[in-house]
């Protein structure tokens, strides 16, 4: 015992890690099928089923590995239900029920199996098998158990029922279900199994017709059918007559219910509501949608009347009204309401003073709460059932009363005197925005209506300018640069996720160069990114913190190359560093798929430090060996396209002068990698073929990294071969001299080049 509590212990384990990460229930599931197996213990079985129904009813879980999953386990799902036929031991319901399970929502993946391999007899040769068990066990087990039995034949139905075929040219997105078998199909007939599935629906609705008074076959019957009608519009007619003439509350007329019969009433009814209702709300239009509305109507009240005399609770009909009207009073309203002369009519609203607004004219009530009720919140399908009774309703006297009353309304309006303007002798005290500010227009037009003045000369106007802002503060520009470095970069996340809906330009709409423009009109991903690195690599100010007189460096940018630059690399507080600080990180976050913007990028960093200087690129070469060091750590062995792509399409390669060995060194760091050597090889080879001015440079890399690393001398032997063959004889040279001081005795010679040749022998060749 303590070894299956141990056992079940470490099988829980494994359950919560494939909870955590759904990637691994394949080989969960392969590992635990031995110690599930049927002739472990009961406790052991009762894990393993559950398991195998929680698997297979996951949604985390693909279809593609369910699907290759459930061969596995069918073995072990049948030795669960064919228990007392192979074995002849009693069988655990709890085993059972879970096994039932796991097999309503393996069939339909069986059966495209069996669909797609028609020779692969066995697999539906077992589930066949399963199939029957659970049918003869539909009426004699259980309750659990033949709820999970009714699930299963309602799957069953379902896959075996022709459904809709969204694509004839791919048939493994469409449903499962009869219409994907073929005519002559070697195991599966189809005209047998559209009969299985008819018999096996009206053992549904025997269910139903036979008024069954458990409400637990009852309600899950119920449920069943409400995925089919869903599901399979061939036959949701038929299910939905038969659950039109269900009526749960007969029971209620035969005696007192008391206790459990009671609740099971009420659960019954309630649950065939809910099933009406939800067909009507899905389907407003169906054809039997009146009948289904009468009905949900008729249990509601059969319910409330069958069970109103056991609420104590219940208060009877009051002897008086309610509303404190006689008959009388009542009759005498009546006759006034059809001769349009209701009291209401006489204590209308008045109009305003002011302006009239339409909703003010047409307000014939005085309740403002119903005057100010918006008719858009009530929904569209209550309004269209709405609308057409409350028309054929209205009294023609009362509706000519009204518009009368809306005419002589508007009358009213119209013959009002229109408003009159101040005059200049009146006194206004409205405020007037031109007495205080204003332009020169404005005061000007203000002196020409004043008198005249006598024996002064006329005085000029002089022109207004607002006072200059303080100057920032060095914290108020680094708050201000974060803010915009922010808002930036939010606005470009939000055009990735735009992008990602949109189809990709053509290379002919894009278009390219240091002189191409931002925007074309339209705020787009690479006119932001543009616009970005512009802003990063060539910002039309800076500010001098050392300046005295205040003055602003203008950046003088144009075709002849003279650019004022600088300030820029002193303080890392100003936007355009900010903006190259968020730039390495948005690269880096995906790098594989904006290595295009990095390149756009250096390439502008590089345009903008030549404009600085011929001769000196610190911007560009900082930038250029701080992302190649994000990138080198990330780079697998399928990523050597990348990397040729980024070395080949920037402008310049650092190489010694940068201080640390520049883009060499990180080269170099990478063959020492045994799996990437490859990618560095490949990079060198590239470099030294088609990027003519650093071929020297590349070749001098491959050469380190042939004398220096005895596992890089295969990978960079090519480039070696071809680019400095004498290397070769140098190194036959030194070995041939260490072989003859060894001495002829040791058997140490060297023959044709020793390893060195054989290392390249292949690649020295082509």
């Amino acid at each position: 015992m303590a070894g299956t509590s141990e056992t079940i212990a470490q099988l829980n384990s494994a359950r919560s890690i494939v909870l955590k990460d759904a990637a691994i229930y394949p080989q969960v599931v392969t590992g635990v099928l031995p110690v599930i197996g049927p002739e472990r213990p009961v406790e052991l079985r009762r894990w393993g089923a559950d398991f195998l129904a929680e698997t297979f009813a996951s949604p985390v879980v693909s279809a593609e590995e369910k699907q290759s999953m459930c061969f596995s386990v069918l073995d072990t799902l049948k030795s669960y239900l064919l228990r007392k036929e192979e074995q002849g031991e009693e069988e655990d319901w709890t085993v059972v029920k879970s096994a039932i399970q796991a097999a309503a929502s393996i069939y339909p993946l069986v059966f495209r199996h069996t669909i797609s391999n028609p020779d692969d007899a066995e697999t539906w040769g077992k589930m066949s098998s399963m199939k029957s068990s659970i049918l003869r066990r539909m009426d004699s087990a259980p309750g659990g158990v033949r709820i999970c039995c009714i699930k299963f034949v309602a799957r069953v139905v379902q896959v075996q029922t022709a459904g809709l075929i969204a694509d004839p040219r791919r048939p493994e997105q469409n449903e499962i279900s009869l219409a994907l078998v073929p005519r002559d199909h070697k195991l599966m007939s189809p005209s047998n199994l559209e009969a299985e599935a008819s018999g096996l629906l009206d053992r549904l609705l025997g269910v139903l017709q036979d008024n069954i008074t458990d409400p637990l076959i009852a309600t899950a019957t119920l449920n069943a059918l409400a995925s089919l009608v869903q599901r399979r519009a061939s036959i949701s007619t038929k299910i939905l007559s038969t659950v039109l003439s269900f009526n749960p509350l007969t029971l209620a007329g035969v005696g007192k219910l008391e206790g459990k019969d009671k609740v099971a009433v009420k659960s019954m009814t309630r649950t065939t509501m809910s099933f009406l209702m939800n067909v009507l709300k899905r389907n407003p239009a169906h054809p039997l949608a009146g009948r289904i509305q009468q009905q949900g109507e008729r249990l509601r009240h059969m319910l409330t009347d069958a069970f109103s005399e056991h609420n104590p609770l219940k208060r009877g009909a009051p002897d008086e009204p309610i509303d404190g009207l006689s008959d009388d009073k009542r009759q005498k309203l009546d006759r006034d309401a059809e001769r349009g002369t209701t009291p209401q009519q006489q204590q209308l609203p008045p109009l305003p003073a002011g302006p009239v607004s339409l909703a003010q004219l047409w307000t014939l009530m005085n309740d403002q709460g119903a005057a100010g009720f918006h008719v858009e919140a009530i929904p569209q399908h209550i309004v269209s059932q709405l609308v057409p009774p409350l028309l054929t309703s209205i009294n023609p006297a009362q509706f000519e009363a009204a518009i009368n009353i809306v005419k002589s309304r508007y009358l009213e309006v119209q013959r009002r005197p229109p408003p009159t303007l101040p005059t200049g002798d009146e006194e206004d005290d409205d405020y007037d925005p031109s007495m205080g500010f204003g332009d020169g227009e404005q005061i000007a037009n203000q002196m020409d209506q004043l008198p005249p003045l006598q024996g002064q000369p006329e005085l000029a106007l002089a022109p207004f300018h607002f006072p200059p802002p303080p100057p920032l503060t060095e914290q108020e520009c680094a708050m201000y640069s974060e803010t915009a470095k922010d808002r930036l970069f939010s606005t470009l996340h939000e055009l990735d996720t735009d992008a990602l809906k949109k189809p990709k330009k053509s290379t002919t709409e894009t278009q390219h160069g240091f002189h191409r423009p931002v925007s074309n009109g339209s705020q787009d991903r690479d006119g932001w990114i543009a616009l970005l690195t512009r802003i990063a690599t060539r910002p039309t100010f800076t500010v001098n913190a050392e300046s005295t007189n205040g003055d602003i460096d203008i950046k003088q940018e144009n075709f002849s190359l003279a650019l004022t630059k600088r300030g820029a690399a002193a303080n890392d507080d100003n936007l355009p560093n900010k903006l190259r600080a968020a730039f390495q990180l948005y690269i880096l976050d995906d790098w594989r798929r904006r290595l295009d913007i990095a390149i756009a990028w250096l390439n502008e960093e590089w345009y903008a430090d030549k404009l600085s200087g011929p001769t000196t690129l610190p911007n560009y070469t900082h930038l250029t060996l701080t992302i190649l060091d994000g990138l080198i750590p990330y780079i697998d062995i399928k990523d050597g396209r990348h990397l040729i792509r980024f070395l080949s399409e920037i402008p310049s390669l650092p190489g010694a002068n940068a201080g640390d060995g520049g883009v060499w060194t990180r080269i170099s760091k990478l063959a020492e990698d045994p799996e990437r050597v490859g990618i560095a090889a490949q990079t060198l080879l590239y470099l030294a073929m088609l990027r003519p001015p650093v071929r020297e440079q590349a070749v001098d890399c491959a050469v380190r990294i042939w004398r220096g690393d005895k596992l890089g001398r295969a990978a960079v032997g090519k480039v070696v071969g071809k680019y400095r063959p004498e290397i070769f004889k140098e190194d036959e040279e030194a070995k041939a001299v260490e072989a003859k001081g060894l001495g002829d005795g040791e058997g140490g010679a060297v023959q044709d080049g020793g390893p060195v040749r054989e290392a390249v022998k292949g690649e020295g060749e082509e």
